[in-house]
């Protein structure tokens, strides 16, 4: 979005509340775009409310969505999480009238939401509870019971106060159900691909090293859970019985700690020609350059965040956009997105032979690649697309609106 001089355009019928460092060559990034773009289609003008790096305008605005960014970016999760709760309590305490729909993405922006506003519409998108996600990130809030309890009530509060859940995975859902939410109130939204990955093979690549050679590729973070080790020990099987002019491109997010381990292990599989890292690509120039892979290789792990809190991984979304096909871990997240055989393979999860196979099979059967690139493509324009996205976000903004008040007074009112 362009940097603007305008004054921002006030008061907001709708407000969106992330996070997250925004933009970003991430996930994360990608849907936050499309929630805001949704909300601005029906609820016009929109304040979306952010963290930002100092680099980045505290204020920006593209047409009639407002941009306001906490530029305090404490290392600290927990500071930064308070810096940004007082950050969002301020903004929402000061805008008269409210707005009328209020959507945020985790507890951090969703307490102070909730204890400023009394009258909007609120809907809470759970991609990760912290309960969930933290004690993978950060082990040591495992060890700490009174912050666990602490977070779980705000998580309670969020959850039992909003009018609707968003989920991208019906896993999610379940998982949700499970500690309790009422299932009829959570709506199941797949993440969707930006357009640009539709017309990805139309668009020149930037990137020299992809006419040196042919190549598959990976996207996405270097977090044990999306298992880049399996990936690159079932390369090191695999590579030696094809030719040497076929590469695996790892496009990382860029955090310098895992990408020490996985040049480490590069180096010590042998695979220092064989695999090319790629700091993050803006989406401009990743989507020409995942359309030149022959396919995408999502391994995810068998770990509590995959298996049991759900996931719908943007990447598989967007290759299939692109008519690239996905060999994926054979778990119930990536069974939600990919037939095996039709759109795209499955493999067992966690079992470097398997996945060595199918890498050399992939790379050896062109009639079969070209027909699950098919397939994916036909899929995402069934499945994955911004409008369709659209519509199920604008049904659920409605049940929002149209919620019982009883709901709306029994919200929690401070922390």
């Amino acid at each position: 979005m362009a940097l603007d001089t305008i004054r921002p355009l006030s008061p907001p019928r709708s407000v969106y509340i992330a996070f997250e460092a925004f933009p970003r060559p991430k996930g994360a990034s990608s849907h936050i775009a499309a929630m805001v773009t949704a909300l601005a289609r029906t609820h016009a003008p929109v304040h979306l409310l952010c963290l930002g790096y100092a680099d980045m305008p505290g204020y920006q605005r593209e047409g009639a969505i407002s941009i306001f960014r906490h530029r305090l970016y404490h290392p600290n999760l927990l500071i930064r999480a308070q810096d940004f709760g007082r950050f969002v309590h301020d903004h929402l305490a000061g805008l008269d009238p409210e707005p009328e729909l209020c959507v945020f993405r985790d507890p951090w922006g969703g307490v102070p939401a909730l204890a400023a506003l009394s009258s909007a519409a609120m809907v809470f998108e759970v991609n990760a509870l912290p309960r969930w996600e933290l004690p993978v990130t950060y082990p040591a809030v495992q060890a700490n019971a009174a912050l666990r309890a602490k977070i779980e009530d705000m998580e309670r509060w969020c959850l039992s106060a909003a009018d609707r859940v968003i989920v991208v995975a019906e896993r999610t859902r379940d998982a949700l159900e499970e500690i309790g939410v009422p299932r009829e109130k959570i709506d199941c939204v797949p993440n969707s691909a930006d357009p640009r990955f539709f017309q990805a093979d139309s668009r020149p690549v930037e990137l020299d090293i992809l006419d040196e050679g042919r190549w598959f590729g990976y996207l996405g973070s270097l977090h044990p859970w999306q298992g880049v080790d399996l990936l690159l020990d079932a390369w090191a099987l695999a590579a030696p019985s094809l030719p040497s002019d076929i590469r695996l491109l790892l496009v990382h997010g860029g955090r310098r700690e895992p990408l020490r381990a996985i040049r480490k292990r590069i180096r010590k599989k042998g695979l220092g020609h064989r695999v090319f890292l790629q700091s993050p690509l803006e989406v401009d120039r990743l989507a020409p350059v995942l359309a030149r892979m022959a396919f995408l290789a999502a391994p995810l792990s068998e770990t509590f965040r995959n298996v049991v809190q759900g996931c719908c991984p943007v990447k598989i979304v967007e290759a299939m956009a692109a008519g690239v096909p996905v060999a994926a871990s054979d778990i119930e997240v990536c069974r939600a997105l990919i037939q095996s055989g039709g759109n795209g393979l499955l493999i067992p999860a966690g079992k470097i032979r398997a996945w060595a196979r199918a890498l050399v099979r992939l790379w050896t059967d062109e009639p079969l690649r070209r027909r699950l690139a098919g397939e994916a493509r036909r899929t995402a324009i069934e499945r994955f697309t911004r409008p369709l996205m659209h519509q199920c976000l604008e049904q659920t903004f409605g049940r929002a609106a149209q919620a019982p008040p009883g709901e709306a007074a029994a919200r929690p009112i401070g922390v």
